[in-house]
């Protein structure tokens, strides 16, 4: 049927046919270039925006513990309050940079990672810097140093681990989701080369078929179409008639006129992508397996000191100092021969060259791509000059605080010793006075003295709960297997409870590995102020232990008076008391004593209570020091 038609009728309709296709190409090509121009700028908007905040919240967080290690340093009036208002303004900065990047898209495991770190945070500043604040307005230097120690290194850690963790999960967001836009983009453009591609062979196979009528009048249309099929799109097409050829020529002017438009769009989404490299707060650089550089964004010119200008086609070696520099083209050529990975593919810390001539370490990750036969390989990475430093001199700090604190136990203890021998002495003239004198004294001297003999007494509970404290961690016996269950019950037999307070142990509780004064003491002192503080006419005392997980967990509960939640923390505090010393004598060391053996061996000790039901104590050990249990 095809054959009985004109030339007119089926150059129209073939024509039709062709122009129908090449604007379906046209419009799949220019809709596929606007999506990946929107993933691109979605990738910015979503990824490397909250990068930069979180980075910026690294930087004020890590600046925080510094500047509140400087004023413990150098505890000056100036410096204090110089830095103590710097952290009130650093918190306000990491609370508006945390809002701003909460107010971007998370992913579910970024919004938990989020929720972590903001509780985090908020104990960091209010348990932490807050109080610390506090105590250097003040010149509570010791107090100040003791939050440091106790509160804001641990909960400095936690922080520094959760939004490191944030920073890692956006970079490889950041980079998996460009790589998807890219690949995208990659694979819109080869399928649109693809079909343009296959437009042209059919152009070209129905000029053939029709030369046989028309070859002469079809030259300049061949021409025309060889000309484009090469990529040639100057060509000026000169359409002098009406007739079906005329249409013909008009047609492949308008493909033509459509192509140039398509590739200038192709070429600016290459200029956008471009752009948006020079964006990113990494320096990007690639080379070719010869090691010859080939994009080199602002990030790397402004690390590097280098224009693009100034190092493209030259070796990526001028970027490495001498020692590394002369092995770095031999390497690949190993790489590229036996495929063993020394850098492909693992972020690792190097050395760059500047332009200047200085070195400075860097963190780097290189990936590697095909093009064709060609080998391309992509470096991202970033000057950590600065953290360097800030790890150096919080190494600096860490050794000088471990070295105060070793010589606070050292003199807590010689002072505890050397208060001893004046403690005797008042002891023995007191008892000396109430032998020989107490008939001599009237009853306001007799009271005096017995003050005299209580005050002492306590003194010395005072100085061996010192003692003991300053030996916990410092002074060590051997480890033994303790079969808890017996060390126990010998240490109720010693408490010698009175007879309205029932003890019971409500299962077999484990054996363990470690030093048996030690963990005597823990349950001596839990169990003594069970005891002690009892207001029931009938006591109860219960011990129990349970396994979790890597932990063994202990319990100590009585039905005693119970304590108010505002004391929870105050209790395990040194030479804390919450009764009277006039009502109840006691030192305030017990059960900070207890806090600090459960901590020196890896565990943690807590408190639930209520007013008026009693008080349950836990704790717990690990299993690792478990030898086994009945």
């Amino acid at each position: 049927m095809f054959k009985n038609l004109t030339i007119k009728t089926r150059l129209t309709f073939t024509l039709s046919f062709l122009v129908a296709f090449l604007l379906g190409i046209e419009t799949l090509g220019l809709w596929g270039m606007s999506k990946a121009n929107d993933g691109l700028k979605t990738v910015y908007e979503d990824n490397v925006i909250p990068l930069g905040q979180l980075d910026h919240i690294e930087s004020l967080l890590q600046q925080n513990r510094l500047l509140i290690a400087a004023a413990l340093v150098t505890p000056t009036s100036e410096i204090i309050d110089n830095n103590t208002a710097i952290l009130e303004k650093d918190i306000e900065e990491i609370t508006k940079a945390w809002e701003g990047y909460m107010k971007t898209y998370l992913t579910p495991e970024e919004e938990k990672l989020a929720s972590t770190f903001a509780e985090d945070q908020k104990k960091f500043v209010t348990e932490g810097l807050r109080p610390a604040i506090a105590a250097l307005r003040t010149h509570e230097i010791i107090e100040a140093n003791k939050i440091v120690v106790e509160k804001i290194r641990p909960l400095y850690e936690l922080v520094k681990k959760d939004i490191g963790l944030l920073i890692d999960i956006q970079i490889d967001i950041t980079k998996q989701e460009y790589k998807r836009q890219q690949d995208r983009y990659v694979i819109t453009r080869n399928i649109f080369i693809a079909l343009i591609i296959i437009a042209l062979v059919m152009v070209v196979l129905i000029s053939v078929a029709v030369t046989r009528v028309i070859f002469r009048p079809l030259e300049q249309a061949v021409k025309i179409a060889n000309s484009v099929t090469t990529g040639d799109f100057t060509q000026q097409i000169d359409v002098r008639s009406t007739d079906e050829i005329g249409q013909l020529l008009q047609a492949l002017k308008e493909m033509n006129d459509s192509l140039v438009t398509t590739v200038g769009q192709l070429r600016d989404s290459e200029t956008h992508v471009r752009a948006m490299l020079n964006n990113l707060i990494e320096g990007i650089i690639t080379i070719n397996e010869y090691g010859v550089i080939g994009t080199f964004n602002a990030t790397a010119e402004r690390i590097f000191g280098y224009t693009e200008a100034e190092v493209l086609n030259k070796n990526v070696s001028m970027l490495m100092p001498v020692p590394y520099r002369d092995a770095h083209d031999s390497y690949l050529a190993r790489y590229l021969q036996t495929r063993q990975k020394n850098i492909i593919g693992i972020s690792r810390e190097v050395v760059g060259l500047r332009k200047d001539g200085t070195i400075f370490p860097m963190e780097l990750a290189v990936i590697e791509t095909r093009q064709g036969e060609s080998h391309i390989f992509t470096g991202s990475f970033r000057d950590i000059s600065a953290r360097k430093q800030a790890e150096e001199q919080k190494a600096r700090l860490i050794y000088e605080l471990e070295s105060t604190q070793e010589e606070l136990k050292s003199f807590a203890y010689v002072v505890s010793h050397d208060l001893k021998a004046p403690l005797r002495a008042i002891s023995a003239l007191a008892g000396w006075l109430v032998h020989d004198y107490s008939d001599k004294f009237d009853e306001k001297g007799k009271e005096y003295i017995d003050l005299l003999i209580k005050r002492v007494y306590r003194m010395d509970n005072l100085i061996n709960g010192i003692l003991q404290y300053s030996r916990v961690g410092r002074v060590k016996e051997q480890s033994v297997a303790v079969n808890l269950d017996q060390l126990v019950r010998e240490v109720i037999d010693l408490l010698s409870p009175p007879a309205n307070i029932v003890i019971s142990i409500e299962n077999t509780l484990p054996t363990v590995l470690v030093e048996p004064t030690r963990i005597e003491q823990v349950f001596q002192n839990l169990l003594f102020n069970a005891i002690k503080f009892m207001d029931k006419p009938q006591g109860e005392i219960r011990i129990a232990c349970s396994s979790e997980d890597q932990h063994w967990k202990f319990l100590i509960a009585d039905n005693g008076p119970g304590i108010e939640l505002r004391h929870f923390e105050r209790i395990f505090q040194l030479f804390q008391t919450l009764v009277p010393r006039d009502r109840m004598e006691g030192t305030g060391v017990g059960l900070s004593l207890v806090k600090k053996i459960v901590e020196m061996y890896g565990g943690k000790i807590w408190l639930e209570s209520k007013v008026g039901e009693g008080s349950k104590f836990f704790f717990t050990l690990p299993k690792t020091v478990i030898i086994s249990s009945n």
